[in-house]
């Protein structure tokens, strides 16, 4: 007779229980059964249609036996089941810092120590984890904190939020700097004592006025607009006094006074535009301060950006805007045409569409604001928190002249410099922590009220010093700065160079504008040069020597040319290519150490990135960068290979798919093609955690029969998808824009060698030879990333992008 039927169900031997699995663990026997006992002692379950059930919880940690036996059969045997398991309540620890740094628009490292735990994640995305550290790199994020979340293999978790810090730019040395006016730098005299102060070492930075509180635009800067109104007056000629401080190791803030501004309201208003200026209830235009414009009001706010550009490509370091903000009194009296939201909500979408445009030129920008934005913030609409997330830095107005009996329990400011300064940069300082901005204040040195002498401007240096701020804006309308009050070790920037919009110089090559006059083309063609080894040597057609990488290099800047990445170009993200610039692409394939090498933690300089950085520090207006197409031995198979890709990521470089072995993709099944391209995949990602991999490289140039394999596949776990595929072709790329744009195929450049001669080998000398002897087939920006400008006469747009049409009659 056989024996009665026993089956258990619940946790499988061998099993380990988490805290979640062990606080319901139970188990159920179906058949007959006689005896239950756990850990050696009898239990009872709780019988059920068809047979019986134990919870085992709550149990304590450790290893646990239970064990079920059948009835006997009528020879007296039983059947038997035992199930040994483990509760293990105890969750993985995580080590973490108070918080993660991470600089404006770059990508979020968070790295981490854990004990116990099989899977970390970040974010909700996965992290890398091998002996007891953790990783990801998350290159969107949003919030002011991080999730990390570590589970252990018997389901347990623990879960730590921590604080985004973003740190700010500075520029090389701390900023002293004195304002002067438009006339007053015109002015032989007053400019002479500044650069008096610079040559002394007292001063390292000068704050020249763009637009000034009564609306002209005293560097006329070529802004429509500006010239429209009136309001544009040639005082002084910025490019050339951006190259000369330059020269002298001088940093250059340009000032904007924002919305109060005389000449356009008057403008404006007269032109029947009156939406641009802010009104009385009773729909006058308001009359304080002699005229202020509507700072929500599109119109006046892309002047304002206009003029800023218009100082960023003339080479500006910084952008600081003034009156960015509502004129102060009683809100019930004034009404802002269009406004949604709160005024300090319009400031703040203003500076963050400001952040954007200079974003491509890589000026600082900063905003002076009221004394009292830190506690009264609607007072006059600047809130300082919020408007610092899109700052390089905010400027609070300090002066003590200018503090209320009172104020920060200072009975009388302005007899009391160093106190009211210091308590009132307290809360600006904790105002903008962790924002990503740093205070720079503006200090007195001028009298109002009182005379102001040389103790009075040091004791406002030493308050902000003792409130950890080592920079100043010193403040005199009259351009007369008291040279007894300040030190005479304000450092100089070194190897100043004129950024890209600046004329030329005999220590500096030419910066490069607009390509030629030409007009807006964003149909045209766009090189992507396809480079392999920069070897002295030369073993392969395919290779180049470090001078003619550099002539290259040269080459491209000379005829405005821009880099970009493949991502950019594949993603459509050439927005930011600067007006009259043509976007390339400097690709580089296989990975070889003549691409990228470290001796004793010093990079080669011969090799292209270090020629690249090199070249970039001589150029200005050359964006280093490029995308480098990796195989499964980066640099030759040394063991920091992943470390240095992880330097490429971090410096601006692009990485993409070349896959494992470099085999020629159409000699392969389609098993062995997606194996390739997934184990390519697979390197990059354990290099740089949570890396986005938008574009390919076909090794060779060899397409696999099943073409969308080289877009997307997946070889046992892993998965791989690329937006673009690169061939080995002999001609420009199409428009992403434009019909003809085929991601699949995208055609590439080989590079050239010198000297050329002028023959069709159709490299890279010679297509650019071509796109200069017919110019009108080549990509030409527009500068804007709104809309897609080209010729009347063509016909090519996508039909997609027809809405951002933007047709320019031919010059």
């Amino acid at each position: 007779m056989l024996l009665p039927q026993l089956q258990i169900t619940g946790p499988a031997d061998g099993a380990v229980l988490g805290e979640a699995r062990a606080a319901d663990a139970s188990f159920t026997a179906r058949g007959s059964d006689a005896g239950w006992t756990l850990d050696g002692r009898d239990v009872t379950p709780r019988v059920v249609h068809g047979g019986s059930i134990l919870s085992v919880a709550p149990l304590s940690e450790g290893t646990h036996l239970l064990v079920v036996r059948s009835r006997p059969d009528i020879l007296g045997e039983r059947r038997v089941r035992r199930v040994r398991f483990v509760v293990d309540r105890t969750a993985p620890q995580l080590k973490l810092p108070a918080y993660f740094p991470v600089r404006h628009r770059q990508p979020l490292v968070v790295r981490g120590g854990v004990v116990g735990a099989v899977r970390v994640s970040v974010g909700g995305r996965r992290a890398s984890l091998a002996r007891r550290r953790f990783a990801r790199v998350l290159r969107e994020w949003v919030g002011a904190a991080v999730d990390v979340v570590a589970v252990d293999a018997a389901g347990n978790s623990v879960r730590r939020v921590v604080r985004v810090v973003i740190e700010p730019r500075h520029p090389p040395v701390a900023v002293r700097a004195v304002h002067v006016t438009a006339y007053g730098w015109s002015d032989r005299t007053l400019r002479g004592g500044v650069m008096a102060l610079i040559a002394a070492h007292r001063i390292n930075t000068v704050e020249l006025d763009l637009k000034d509180e009564s609306g002209v635009v005293g560097f006329g800067s070529g802004v429509p607009l500006a010239r429209r109104i009136g309001a544009a007056k040639r005082i002084y000629d910025l490019a050339t006094a951006v190259r000369y401080l330059h020269a002298r190791g001088v940093w250059v803030i340009g000032r904007l006074v924002c919305f109060r501004d005389p000449i356009l309201a008057a403008a404006a208003w007269k032109a029947g535009q009156r939406d641009w200026v802010i009104q009385t209830p009773a729909g006058k235009p308001y009359a304080g301060y002699g005229g202020f414009t509507n700072f929500a009001n599109p119109s006046v706010r892309r002047y304002q950006i206009d003029i800023a550009l218009a100082a960023a490509r003339a080479g500006i370091d910084d952008v600081l805007y003034d009156y960015v903000r509502r004129p102060d009194g009683p809100l019930a009296s004034m009404s802002f045409p269009g406004l949604t939201g709160t005024p300090g909500s319009a400031i703040v979408g203003f500076l963050s569409d400001s952040q954007r445009a200079l974003a491509r030129y890589r000026t600082y920008l900063g905003a002076s604001v009221f004394g009292v934005a830190a506690t009264r913030p609607a007072e006059v609409a600047q809130p300082i928190r919020q408007m610092a997330a899109h700052l390089d830095y905010v400027a609070p107005m300090v002066y003590p002249s200018h503090w209320a009996p009172g104020e920060y329990g200072v009975a009388d400011p302005n007899s009391e410099p160093y106190l009211i300064v210091n308590r009132a940069l307290k809360d600006f300082a904790h105002d903008v922590h962790g924002t990503g901005a740093r205070v720079v204040p503006w200090l007195q040195d001028f009298s109002l009220g009182r005379n102001y002498g040389p103790n009075d401007v040091r004791a406002q240096i030493a308050a902000a010093r003792h409130d950890g701020i080592n920079e100043y804006l010193l403040w005199d309308a009259g351009v007369t700065y008291t040279a007894a009050a300040l030190t005479t070790d304000a450092r100089a920037l070194p190897n100043r160079r004129t950024p890209a919009r600046g004329h030329a110089q005999k220590t500096q090559a030419p910066a490069v504008g607009r390509v030629s006059g030409l007009a807006p083309n964003e149909l045209g063609m766009i090189p992507v040069l396809m480079h392999h080894q920069i070897r002295a040597d030369r073993t392969s057609p395919y290779d180049q020597t470090p001078a003619e990488f550099r002539a290259e290099l040269a080459r491209l800047w000379r005829s405005g040319y821009w880099p970009v990445t493949a991502a950019a170009l594949v993603e459509r993200r050439l927005g930011n290519v600067p007006l009259g610039k043509t976007p390339v692409v400097l690709s580089f394939d296989d990975s070889t150490r003549y691409q990228l090498f470290f001796k004793n933690g010093h990079l080669v300089k011969d090799t292209a990135v270090g020629i690249m950085l090199a070249f970039a520090k001589t150029h200005p207006g050359f964006h280093a960068t490029g995308t480098f197409y990796v195989l499964g031995d980066p640099w030759g198979g040394v063991k920091q290979g992943k470390a240095w890709l992880r330097w490429l990521v971090e410096h601006g470089f692009e990485l993409g798919n070349h896959t494992q072995d470099h085999l020629p993709l159409r000699e392969l099944n389609d098993a062995q093609v997606q194996r390739e391209l997934a184990l390519g995949a697979r390197l990059i990602t354990t290099a740089v955690p949570g890396y986005n991999i938008t574009t390919m490289a076909l090794p060779l140039g060899s397409m696999p029969h099943n073409k969308t394999l080289a877009r997307h596949g997946r070889w046992r776990h892993t998965t791989y998808s690329n937006q673009g595929v690169f061939l080995v072709g002999a001609n420009p790329a199409p428009s992403p824009y434009s019909a003809a744009w085929n991601p699949t195929e995208i055609p590439r450049i080989r590079s050239s060698h010198t000297p050329w001669h002028g023959e069709s080998d159709y490299t890279a000398a010679y297509w650019l030879h071509e796109l200069d002897a017919h110019p009108n087939e080549r990509y030409v920006s527009d500068g804007d990333p709104t809309r897609i400008s080209f010729p009347k006469a063509a016909d090519a747009l996508a039909v997609r992008f027809r809405g951002q049409a933007h047709a320019v009659a031919p010059r």
